[in-house]
This record gives C-alpha cells, sequence and structure tokens, in this order.
C-alpha cells in the first residue's frame, strides 16, 4: 500500500503509469464517524476513455453529447455520474456473479480500524466494467402510510425481538400492547434491565443473552431474524427506526455520500460490506444450531430487500416515505406510549422546576460514556455561558457523578420524556429515535450528539428541518460547540419550526399504523403446507411475511 493523506486518496502508479494497487490511508477521513462509509473517488479512475453519451449532473439520465455544454467543469460531472450510474446498476443487479460482486468490493471497499468503511472508485475499474446501461431502478410511489382496515386476522403468538437502548424499546411496548388488544398473544425478547418495563406493561418478557452495553452496539441487529424465522418456519416483518431499503432521496444511514447518484448504491455496499464480515459466523449458526443451509447473501437469492414488508417507525412529517418505495414499504409515524399520566416525580424536581425558568434536558439514555467526567464539565460549562439551567440524566454512563451541586443543574436518576420535556425549553440527546421523536412532540429544539448507528441520520434529519443545529458526534463535542448549539436552540424562530411539526404530528398515530402495516401484510398461509418443489428462494419469500417486529 503507498502512503496517503487523509485528505487524498489516490491509486497508487505503476511504471507503466497505470493504476495498479489502491490506496486507502489508516487514518481517520475528516468526513467520517465512527460506524459510517465514507464515500470517495478519483476523477481520472472514474472519467476513464470518452464517451459518446452524457447524463445530467446527479441523476442517471442519459443524454446525447451537446454542443451547448462547453464548460469542462459541467463535462467532467456528467461523465463521472455516468461512470457512478452504470457501476450502481450493474453492482445492484441479481444477474451479476457473485465472484464479480466481491472483486468489484475488494477494489472499492474496505473496513478501516475505527469501523468505517472507505469506499472508493479506483482508476483500475476501466470502462469495460460499465459499458451497460445507466440509471436507477426505482419502485412505483405508493401510499405514504397504511390505511385500509384488514379483517379475519387469526389471533397470533407474536414474538418481538429488540436489541437497543429502552428508547428502542419503547415504541414496541407500545405496539405490542396494542397487538395485545387485538386479541395476539405477545412477548417481548430483549435486555434483562428491561424486565420489569415489559412486564409492568402487562406483555410477556424473554431475556436475550450478552451484554446489553455490547449488543446495543449492533448496526445491524434484524439480520438475524431472518435466518430464525427461515429455520422455524415462521413469517418475518421487519420494524426498524432507521432506512435500511435502498432508495436515491438519502444515502444509507451508516455512509457519507455526498453524490446523489451514490445514494441507492450506498445501501447495497454497506450491507454487502457487513455481510462479508459476518457471513462466516451466520453460516455456521445456520448449519449447526438452525439445521439449513448456507446462504451466499450477495447472490441476490437471498434476503433481497423486496421480500420482507419493513415498517419504518418515524413521522412523515421529518422524514416522508421516498416516492421509491413499494407498496410493501410502510412509513407509520412516531410511537409514543403514554407513561407521563401515572409518573408522580419526585418532590425536589417539582420544586426545581418551579424555582426558575424552563431548563435545557441533557442525557444520552443507556449509552456508555468514556469520560463522564469530563462530559459532565463540558455540560456545566455550557450552561453556566448561556446562562440556561440543565436537567443532566445520569443515565448507564453516569453523568454527574462526580460534579459539585449547582443551582442551576439538576441531577436525574429517571423520568418519562413524555412528563419531562414538556417542562423543557430545549434537547441535547444522544439522537435515539424514541428519544428524538419526544423531543419533536414536545415542540422542543433539539441538539443531537450521536455515538452510532442511527443517531447521526436523526441528527442530520432534525438539522435539516431546522429545529436543531448541525448534529455533534460524540467524540468531536467540546464546550464552544454545545455553546453554539444551545444558543443556535433558543433562536424564537427555531421554538416556532419545533411547533409547526409538532402540531403537524398530533394528527399521527403511530402505534396504530404500525399494527394496521402488520395486519395488512400478513397472509394466513402455512409454509409447512407448501410444495417442496418450489425453488428454494420462492420458498424464503413466500415464508418472510409479517411476524414480529424487529
Amino acid at each position: 500500500m503507498a502512503e496517503s493523506s487523509p485528505h487524498n486518496h489516490h491509486p497508487r502508479e505503476s511504471s507503466s503509469g497505470c493504476s495498479s494497487d489502491i490506496s486507502v490511508d489508516l487514518e481517520p477521513h475528516p468526513a467520517a464517524v465512527d460506524g459510517h462509509v465514507v464515500v470517495s473517488y478519483s476523477d481520472e479512475g472514474i472519467l476513464g476513455s470518452n464517451s459518446s453519451t452524457q447524463c445530467l449532473p446527479g441523476k442517471g439520465v442519459m443524454v446525447k453529447r451537446s454542443d451547448a455544454i462547453s464548460n469542462s467543469s459541467e463535462i467532467s460531472n456528467c461523465k463521472r455520474n455516468q461512470k457512478l450510474g452504470r457501476f450502481a446498476v450493474k453492482f445492484s443487479d441479481e444477474k451479476t456473479p457473485v465472484k464479480k460482486k466481491l472483486k468489484w468490493l475488494k477494489q472499492v471497499a474496505m473496513i478501516k480500524k475505527d469501523g468505517t468503511v472507505q469506499f472508493e472508485i479506483p482508476g483500475n475499474l476501466k470502462s469495460q466494467s460499465f459499458d451497460f446501461c445507466t440509471g436507477v431502478v426505482q419502485a412505483p410511489a405508493t401510499d405514504t402510510e397504511p390505511s385500509e382496515e384488514v379483517e379475519n386476522i387469526p389471533p397470533l403468538q407474536i414474538v418481538m425481538l429488540i436489541v437497543g437502548t429502552r428508547g428502542d424499546v419503547q415504541p414496541f411496548v407500545a405496539i405490542g400492547k396494542c397487538l395485545q388488544g387485538c386479541g395476539h398473544r405477545v412477548r417481548l425478547a430483549t435486555h434483562a434491565n428491561f424486565k420489569d418495563f415489559v412486564l409492568t406493561a402487562g406483555l410477556e418478557f424473554f431475556p436475550l443473552g450478552g451484554d446489553p452495553k455490547v449488543l446495543a452496539g449492533c448496526s445491524n441487529t434484524f439480520s438475524g431474524h431472518t435466518h430464525v424465522a427461515e429455520a422455524l418456519k415462521v413469517p418475518l416483518h421487519v420494524f426498524f427506526t432507521m432506512p435500511w431499503t435502498p432508495t436515491s432521496e438519502f444515502p444509507h444511514p451508516l455512509s457519507r455520500v455526498r453524490q446523489q447518484i451514490l445514494y441507492r448504491l450506498s445501501y447495497q455496499i454497506v450491507d454487502s460490506m457487513i455481510w462479508l464480515g459476518i457471513r462466516d459466523i451466520v453460516n455456521e449458526f445456520r448449519k449447526r444450531k438452525l439445521g439449513i443451509r448456507p446462504v451466499t447473501y450477495l447472490s441476490g437469492s437471498y434476503s433481497s430487500p423486496l421480500d420482507v414488508p419493513y415498517g419504518y417507525i418515524w413521522s412523515p412529517q421529518l422524514v416522508p416515505k421516498p416516492k421509491d418505495w413499494g407498496p410493501n414499504i410502510d412509513v407509520v409515524g412516531f410511537c409514543f406510549l403514554d407513561l407521563a399520566s401515572n409518573y408522580q416525580p419526585a418532590d425536589s424536581l417539582v420544586k426545581w422546576l418551579e424555582a426558575g425558568k424552563e431548563p435545557i434536558y441533557i442525557g444520552f439514555g443507556s449509552l456508555p460514556i468514556q469520560n463522564p467526567e469530563e462530559m459532565t464539565g463540558i455540560i456545566i460549562e455550557a450552561l453556566e455561558i448561556t446562562q440556561q439551567r440543565g436537567i443532566i440524566s445520569k443515565g448507564w454512563g453516569g453523568l454527574g457523578n462526580s460534579a459539585e451541586p449547582k443551582k442551576f443543574v439538576y441531577l436525574l436518576d429517571n423520568c418519562p420524556h413524555d412528563w419531562l420535556f414538556q417542562r423543557c425549553i430545549a434537547v441535547v440527546h444522544h439522537g435515539g429515535a424514541g428519544t428524538t421523536a419526544a423531543g419533536l412532540k414536545a415542540a422542543c429544539p433539539t441538539t443531537i450528539i450521536p455515538f452510532f448507528g442511527d443517531q447521526p441520520f436523526w441528527g442530520e434529519r432534525v438539522h435539516a428541518r431546522g429545529v436543531g443545529p448541525a448534529p455533534i458526534p460524540v467524540d468531536e463535542l467540546t464546550r464552544d460547540k454545545l455553546v453554539d448549539a444551545i444558543r443556535f436552540m433558543l433562536d424564537p424562530k427555531v421554538k416556532e419550526r419545533s411547533v409547526e411539526i409538532a402540531k403537524a404530528m398530533e394528527k399521527e398515530d403511530g402505534v396504530t399504523g404500525a399494527v394496521k402495516a402488520f395486519h395488512k401484510h400478513f397472509r394466513v398461509k402455512n409454509f409447512k403446507d407448501e410444495p417442496e418443489s418450489l425453488p428454494h428462494h420462492s420458498r424464503v419469500s413466500s415464508m418472510r411475511r409479517c411476524f414480529g417486529c424487529s
């Protein structure tokens, strides 16, 4: 490997002047955050030989070269987009051999030491590699959320497997209670520390093994459900808090892609890189534990996104359903669990709230914090500089445990967000989907300090809607950045936009929408009764219909 700086990535040149290797630095890319993909490329490698056709910048549409395009920069951009579009379509084509896809992946992507994936289109992928039709294949636009009532659904036994923080678990407790009200038996399988929370809600509980702090860092937890569902011959329905279905409207949440033409490709690149890292473990698990045959994910014969119904738990006010998502994809709205009505706050908290102006909430839920003392110091100093009162949630990270008492700071052990956020002027948190939803519902301007997973995605969505500053990765948080974020949230115009979104969200019912989506996709068909002569892919596709939530 040749050396390169974090800002420049170029293929190494051979003595003949041709690219013979890919140079990727092992230092963190300036645009990368932990667990995310950085996409970059060499203009020379993308452009290759001249072409008789061009494409519109940022689009996958072919047009004839015209004398009207005289600017060399425009022409270069068109050529680059044409090559990228061809690569995207070919890589996504199920007819492309697995070996060729693997070869391309080895050439264009690598997982770095910090957990990011470096994705680069090198010069040694010649123009012959892109000799096929350009454009992005899109499914027809459909309804944005399920509305029809589905009758004659028999009582079902439903298991919901959930890995993550309390904010990840809470929406599914609400969904589970609604499913239970429809006559189904519902069991939540999640971390042992949420046992009382689940049982108190009246649902059955089953503990997941392993350390929840480790499991919460898994980026693709639902992939394992697919294999178990296949072995048990039960249908599967995935409900998720971040987009995992390819779209041309925004990139994969675990990627960092600036070119729109790469948005759709980013989903397959991230998914493929994850699979390459776990395929041996998964196939060993399938053979030895589940007694089913191994799979080759990249062949396209397994785990196609079009086979499994997905329900996404977010408000269309924040992220509308993309036009290229088909009828098996639903955006159901945020799912809230009413905890405020039964909550009895401590007298000390009530007195502190009544003693001054509305505070800023700052907390990171059940996420571990590497240096809680330093983080606490940053928070307290930022509050003092901006002359704001603050509620610091201790969480799993132990924020505030060693801090000296301050009159303008209240250290909180546990409190329902739907009760507390109504009494706050703004919120600062990690960007979990549930916490983000609670803040928006309470019309709170929001600053997101993402740790991993879908959290940067929500930070970007909040910023795009103008109800919060740009997200600040936890490793980049400083006193000055937090001060700037607080001042951004205190802008009256930001509050106005927050109120507008909150009013629009009042009309949504994500819990009912999720249950309707589940029933809508359900098919009363016993997998065991299907003819054994059916191809493996057809049987798997039939099996994977709406069962449980992930």
